[in-house]
């Protein structure tokens, strides 16, 4: 395991499932002295369950929080994880720039990084960054459930996970450094990969898959047989519409903002399935 110096504060934004377990993980491995929680939503469940050490509604409440907890000291560096729906990232790097500025010249935001299963999104609103652009790279853990909420967080959820690591142009050599390491004390596996390849990628090894898992349960939950697929069904159909129990709005963010490489992903599976059963027939 790569030895990561301890942070003074690990901000996570977004403390649902994924974001809880990445809580529970840098808690676990002592990888900073104080993990905060920022959400509105789920932030108090994940408190009282242990992932976090304190909760925040807001970005910009972070710098008096991080001074309380840190005993009134003016000097401490905040490591930044984004865990919400990619459709929130705009809002989030412009708070983020904001933040920036209200910090003392003793106070500094080492590096940021988000888990967002699309791209194209990321860099568009990456513009909103502004200087923070050079302490950003942009992450995609492989691991994940369809199971949802802080409740269900597992501090294990990494452990040999595949983590896809794209940088931005203005990313700098030692954020990238700094986030590898954090995603490897954590049990995953970094993995560089060009930010323009990713979603052409993804639409092939995880978006399809997804839109095929809840199209096939969609089609049976409206079919005439539903109730004997219920009933009757074996490990064939279970293991291939598992994942479709997954948040669906969440997948839905991600659909959407992966529309086109995802439908020409689509196009070819089906021409494919055609082609297929055509030859067969």
């Amino acid at each position: 395991m790569a030895s990561t110096a301890s942070l003074d504060v690990l901000a996570i934004v977004g403390t649902g499932f994924m974001g809880a377990s990445i809580a529970a993980a840098a808690k676990r491995r002592g990888i900073a002295n104080h993990v905060i929680g920022i959400d509105r939503q789920s932030a108090q469940q994940a408190l009282s369950l242990g992932h976090i050490d304190a909760q925040a509604e807001s970005i910009a409440q972070l710098p008096q929080l991080c001074s309380q907890r840190l005993a009134q000291n003016d000097r401490f560096a905040i490591a930044i994880v984004i865990a919400s729906p990619v459709h929130t990232y705009s809002q989030i790097f412009s708070e983020l720039s904001n933040l920036s500025q209200m910090l003392k010249a003793s106070q500094a935001i080492t590096w940021i990084t988000d888990i967002g299963s699309t791209k194209s999104g990321v860099l568009k609103a990456a513009n909103n960054l502004g200087n923070l652009a050079s302490a950003f790279v942009s992450s995609h853990p492989m691991a994940g459930s369809e199971k949802h909420g802080p409740a269900d967080a597992r501090a294990d959820l990494f452990q040999s996970a595949r983590v896809l690591i794209s940088r931005l142009p203005q990313s700098t050599d030692n954020a990238v450094a700094a986030v590898e390491d954090f995603w490897i004390t954590l049990g995953g596996q970094p993995s560089l990969l060009p930010i323009e390849e990713h979603d052409e990628l993804l639409a092939a090894i995880s978006h399809l898959p997804h839109a095929v898992a809840y199209s096939l349960a969609g089609v049976l939950a409206g079919s005439p047989l539903a109730g004997a697929a219920q009933a009757l069904h074996g490990g064939g159909l279970r293991d291939t519409t598992r994942i479709a129990a997954s948040s669906p709005e969440l997948w839905a963010d991600i659909f959407l903002d992966n529309r086109e490489q995802l439908l020409a992903a689509w196009s070819e599976w089906s021409l494919h399935v055609e082609v297929t059963c055509r030859g067969h027939a």
